[in-house]
């Protein structure tokens, strides 16, 4: 029952529609943005170098999302996903948000402990759970912003440290969380934090650059490479 909910046609229908409408304002910008360059005498052989180099760097920050969705979609069906991380949905917090929902039901975030009302509780926290964030960005920026300036205008170096902290404080939240459930989450965790690590080390060899740019979804994958190989062998 819950896997037909889940991949019903209509839910996906839908999820479709929305994204075709998103995609249609997207070129429709791109339109206009393209006539509004070549009325300022762009040449159109830069215009189209410009668009190949936004859609080159844009791949790339994309392979986190895919990823994303790979890993919610043998639980969470393939619309639900889909529609979140495609429209103004974050990998990272749709992924958080729903396992913490999941888990606030009573069951674990995996495809044989799901269930519809774990996967309803799910939908409402990445959807309006998330979107809270946006109202919430127009009451609080701007006093944010005028701390920040305080702190920036005394000492710069803290607001890389505030930030820092905070980052660092859900992510070890999170990683603690899903480390106590077992050998395997634990591994793959450590893992992850000793590639990360080697990855910024890399970094910092000026011909290795871009190892920080890709720190991120490298480590994705080596999470899910080292997932593969060390299940069969600890379950």
């Amino acid at each position: 029952m819950y896997q037909q909910e889940v991949t019903s046609i209509s839910l996906t229908l839908f999820v479709a529609a929305v994204l075709v409408l998103v995609t249609i304002v997207c070129l429709l910008f791109l339109q206009a943005g393209w006539k509004q360059a070549k009325h300022l005498g762009i040449p159109q052989e830069e215009l189209k170098k410009i668009v190949v180099n936004c859609i080159g760097i844009s791949l790339v920050p994309s392979i986190p999302i895919v990823l994303s969705v790979i890993v919610m979609v043998p639980v969470l069906g393939v619309a639900l996903p889909w529609l979140r991380t495609s429209v103004i949905g974050s990998a990272n917090n749709e992924l958080i948000a729903a396992t913490m929902a999941v888990e606030a039901t009573g069951v674990e975030f995996t495809t044989t402990g799901m269930t519809l009302e774990a996967w309803i509780n799910a939908a409402w926290a990445m959807t309006i759970g998330c979107s809270i964030a946006l109202p919430t960005v127009l009451i609080v920026l701007k006093p944010v912003c005028q701390t920040y300036d305080v702190f920036r205008k005394r000492d710069n170096k803290w607001i890389g440290i505030f930030s820092l902290s905070a980052l660092v404080t859900v992510i070890a939240a999170f990683a603690i969380n899903n480390g106590k459930r077992g050998v395997i989450p634990a591994t793959v965790i450590i893992s992850c934090f000793i590639f990360s690590y080697l990855c910024n080390v890399l970094a910092k060899n000026p011909k290795l650059k871009w190892f920080k740019d890709y720190a991120f979804p490298l480590t994705i994958l080596f999470g899910l490479i080292v997932s593969m190989i060390i299940t069969p062998v600890l379950s």
